[in-house]
């Protein structure tokens, strides 16, 4: 737990996952829109970090070459687990604090395998949609 927590323990690691996982939030500016208010240059550290750990990767943005999407490799998709646990929890006990959009929830509430399913699905629609592969 300690060792994975050195990398995803802090507070906006696993929203910043969550983000490019769940929410469909490729761009620096559209994860600095989110709700939680993170600032620009905390979201540019941990975006770094998640980079230097091997949990998401970027490529230059097809519209604008000053601009980078940024998207989760294998070992950081293998992070939906943990965020399905952690949804899961607090949807259970904090039920009356916590937003999921209808649609992830009604999603999660058919079953965690199919939630996964659906949310890599979606992801490798988006990869494909940009040229992105294994290898990137």
């Amino acid at each position: 737990v300690a060792c994975g927590l050195d990398i995803v323990g802090d507070h906006w690691t696993l929203l910043i996952v969550r983000d490019l996982l769940m929410l469909g939030r490729h761009e620096f500016r559209d994860i600095l829109e989110g709700d939680e208010g993170i600032s620009s240059n905390i979201l540019s550290d941990r975006l770094a970090k998640l980079q230097q750990d091997g949990l998401v990767a970027s490529i230059v943005h097809p519209d604008n070459k000053r601009r980078k999407l940024y998207y989760l490799t294998p070992k950081g998709k293998d992070l939906i687990h943990i965020m399905v646990a952690v949804a899961g929890w607090a949807s259970k006990h904090l039920h009356d604090q916590v937003f999921i959009p209808e649609d992830r929830m009604k999603l999660l509430q058919s079953g965690t395998n199919k939630f996964i399913r659906h949310t890599l699905d979606e992801l490798a629609q988006w990869e494909q949609q940009y040229g992105i592969t294994k290898t990137n």
